[in-house]
């Protein structure tokens, strides 16, 4: 979980300081992939925002149409802290690597033994 000072009309990974993991799923977003965060509790699904005058990618996310109106309320609690955190956790990108490596691995038999831990 991360905390942050509400500062913007969209969610910027640079605030974002203490959930390194976190600040790096929304700046390395795909443009056309959703994001689904914890905002305050609720889940919210956002988009990246794209610079305008350039067409690239900005380190922002805007949500979704359909989840404006919970953002737009709590933009009334400008210059307060609110908590974010990913809707799932993230995986550990060291054991994604070593996944697409040992693939002896991933058999149906290992992962009833070993998924949710």
């Amino acid at each position: 979980m991360a905390t942050l000072i509400l500062r913007d009309d969209v969610l910027r990974a640079r605030p974002v300081e203490d959930n390194p993991d976190l600040g790096r799923a929304i700046r390395t977003l795909p443009s056309d992939q959703p994001l689904v965060l914890r905002i305050e509790g609720r889940p919210l699904r956002f988009r990246k925002v794209v610079d305008a005058a350039t067409g690239h990618p900005t380190d922002g996310v805007r949500p979704e149409p359909v989840d404006a109106e919970i953002w737009h309320d709590l933009q009334s609690r400008r210059g307060s802290m609110i908590t974010v955190e990913p809707e799932r956790p993230m995986p550990d990108p060291y054991l994604l690597s070593l996944s697409a490596t040992l693939t002896e691995w991933n058999s149906p038999d290992d992962a009833a033994a070993y998924d949710g831990l």
